[in-house]
Parts: structure tokens; C-alpha cells; sequence
């Protein structure tokens, strides 16, 4: 199954505060629609096969505890402004695609971090 369907389910559900798709063989990029769940708390993609970078539009997620997108396919960096996200405390990102070198944004609020 493609992101592409994603798109269609979430068109007119941008009051979700919890997306999970884990684990469901997902591929292609994640779809825009994404960047409206302005309420989201948790967001789950790992171990999936998406394609693309980490969207810069997660950092309109102000409202987001847990961010989960260890194993997703996804490429780094990780955006810089993942940094807004004040309630962010749970960060999984093990298995991110892209330069190890690259710094790492700073998250006051982090209390766990899997790599």
C-alpha cells in the first residue's frame, strides 16, 4: 500500500491526537495533509518503508509528546525545527538514512531518546 492512501483518510481529520501506523509496510513519501494535525500528542511510523526526508512540517506538531520514526525509511537530518516542540519528551529515530554527522537539534524537554 502506498502513503498516497493516506492522503484520502486524512483530508478531513485534522483533530487526531494519535496516529499510528507502525509496522504496515508503508511506502512513498509522507503525504502534506500530515502537516494540518496541528493536535497530534503521538505520531508512531516506525518500521515502514517510506522514502523522503524528515518533513520540515513536524515542527507545527507543538502539541506532540511521543515521535516515533525509528525504522520508517525516512532520511535525516533531523529538521532543526523539531527544536519548537516543547512537549516532546519521547524521540525514537534509530535507523534514520542520512549523515551521521549532522548536529542535532536541541530538545530541552527530551527526558527519553532511543538512536
Amino acid at each position: 500500500m502506498e502513503a498516497k492512501c493516506l492522503k484520502i483518510n486524512l483530508l478531513f481529520c485534522f483533530s487526531i491526537i494519535y496516529r499510528g501506523i507502525s509496522s504496515n509496510y508503508f511506502s512513498g513519501e509522507l503525504p502534506a495533509t500530515l502537516a494540518k494535525l496541528t493536535t497530534l500528542l503521538e505520531f508512531r511510523i516506525e518500521d515502514n518503508q517510506f522514502s523522503g526526508k524528515i518533513p520540515d512540517y513536524i515542527q507545527n506538531w507543538t502539541s506532540i509528546t511521543k515521535l516515533m520514526i525509528q525504522g520508517s525509511g525516512l532520511k535525516g537530518p533531523i529538521p532543526s525545527g523539531i527544536s519548537r516542540l516543547r512537549n516532546l519528551t519521547d524521540l525514537r529515530i534509530s535507523d534514520l538514512e542520512g549523515p551521521e554527522d549532522a548536529p542535532m537539534p536541541q530538545l530541552n524537554s527530551m527526558t527519553k531518546l532511543h538512536t
